[in-house]
């Protein structure tokens, strides 16, 4: 019998574990399409019309995948079509909107793509997490079968909470018990993703009450067991349960004389030391995990990063993390001084399509701001001051982020002191329409932010002195010949 249901975002903040979908290792098999149609809120008309498809392309850089897009019409109707091999996590983002879902290869799905809740708080780069109903699916379905098993288990921690709470040992007794309840349950099934899901749940809760005595976990989630790469709930495990050993190792000199060496193979060695570590294929992958949390430290040296993450790209062994140097090469790459800056285009005020490189032979002060964001729009009054003494010299691009052009025009007309120039001769302002490839390809986690780019198209400063701090780089830039 068909059924109806609905996946909630209750268990996401549920007692500040990640319970999320996993996926499966990789099979060799054929693609087989993929379709999701339904209904999107009509509110997010008011927001954008189009909703999107998208995963991870791997589980240390987080880079995320498109697989589809599509419009969504005046009555919320949308249709997405993708080719997959396996059964793969998904989510689906409409506007900063996000649902999951595990997608099946050859299958069809109609769902409900609900509103945001009406307190949600809007923010640029963050998501607002929101639900999705299931209008054609049955009991053996896999999104069903996890809803089911993630309501068990958020009703056993809720019992369990005191047992929790004290880290009592007498409560791993009780997870063993709910694990083989749980498996002798969904075993008629015989969906192996279901079943790595419900393993690596129980992993991560028993990781994140663990005072000691880790070798036991070693022995039981890691030892004689598959690497699963691949599989979202194994690498959140994975990074859970080494965060405390990366930043342990990261905050030694001995390890920072290792990075500044900028040799992959000898990091390989230096690791070592840990006896979870002898696989060499765990050995790499904490390798790529600490390398993307040292990039974070104030002493990280990004020349030495991106040296190993070169080599690591055509030596590790495992192709998932010869694919993960690769992008963690190209998210540290992002914006980083003397490389060019991207040439992703813009739409000026009459819809003519920009480029930075367009502005070649200047130098170019670049912010990225929104509408309603005031310290933004604060900030940029100080611009035309800054516009009068150093625009023969340096041009100001200022691209809005907002959701629509109407936006940043409107807010053009309501503010003419501003000064904008229609012919791009001293301060251009474009518009933005593809965030998501904005955060990528210029780092934009935040407005405003900004960046100085030299007369050769290359970066300068990233980020660049807001207006109130710049004034003493462009008298430098003034004096040059």
């Amino acid at each position: 019998m068909k059924k109806k249901y609905q996946i909630t975002i209750s268990r996401i903040e549920q007692f500040l574990l990640l319970f999320t979908v996993s996926l499966l290792p990789s099979y060799l098999c054929l693609s087989q399409n993929v379709t999701i149609k339904g209904k999107a809120d009509t509110s997010y008309l008011l927001e954008t019309n189009k909703i999107y498809a998208y995963t991870y392309d791997d589980y240390i850089s987080y880079r995320e995948k498109e697989l589809a897009s599509s419009l969504i019409d005046a009555k919320g109707n949308f249709a997405l079509s993708f080719s997959i091999s396996q059964p793969t996590y998904i989510y689906l983002m409409a506007d900063n909107a996000k649902s999951e879902m595990i997608a099946e290869p050859n299958r069809t799905y109609d769902i409900d793509f609900l509103a945001k809740d009406s307190d949600a708080v809007n923010t640029l780069s963050i998501a607002v997490p929101v639900s999705m109903m299931f209008n054609n699916s049955d009991s053996t379905e896999i999104n069903y079968l996890m809803a089911d098993f993630s309501n068990r288990y958020e009703a056993f921690l809720e019992y369990n909470r005191p047992l929790i709470s004290t880290k009592s040992s007498f409560f791993f007794g009780r997870i063993d018990t709910m694990k083989t309840l749980c498996v002798q349950k969904y075993s008629a099934f015989n969906k192996r993703y279901l079943n790595n899901y419900i393993d690596y749940t129980f992993a991560q809760l028993e990781e994140s009450i663990t005072l000691k005595e880790n070798e036991k976990i070693v022995e039981k989630y890691f030892k004689n067991k598959t690497i699963q790469l691949g599989n979202n709930d194994y690498m959140m495990f994975f990074n859970q349960f080494f965060a405390v050993t990366i930043s342990a190792f990261m905050a030694e000199p001995q390890t920072q004389n290792e990075i500044g060496k900028q040799n992959f193979a000898s990091l390989m060695e230096y690791f070592k030391q840990i006896n979870v570590l002898a696989n060499d294929t765990i050995r790499e992958t904490f390798i790529l995990k600490s390398l993307a949390e040292y990039f974070r430290y104030p002493a990280c040296k990004v020349s030495s990063v991106l040296a190993i993450l070169d080599q690591a790209a055509t030596q590790c062994k495992a192709g998932e993390n010869r694919r993960s140097a690769e992008n963690l090469k190209k998210k540290f790459s992002v914006m980083n001084t003397g490389n060019p800056a991207p040439t992703l285009p813009f739409q000026d005020m009459d819809g003519k399509t920009i480029s930075l490189s367009d502005f070649k032979g200047k130098y170019v002060y670049l912010n990225f701001w929104t509408t309603w964001c005031s310290s933004c729009t604060q900030e940029m009054m100080m611009i035309p001051e800054l516009k009068k003494i150093y625009g023969n010299k340096i041009a100001f691009v200022s691209i809005s982020v907002d959701k629509k052009p109407e936006s940043m025009k409107n807010f053009l007309k309501k503010n003419s002191k501003l000064d904008h120039d229609k012919n791009g001769a001293g301060w251009k302002f474009l518009y933005c329409d593809n965030y998501k490839k904005a955060k990528e390809e210029f780092n934009v986690l935040t407005v405003p932010t900004y960046f100085l780019i030299d007369p050769k198209g290359n970066i300068l400063q990233s980020p660049a002195d807001k207006p109130q701090d710049i004034d003493t780089t462009f008298i430098q830039i003034k004096k040059k010949k």
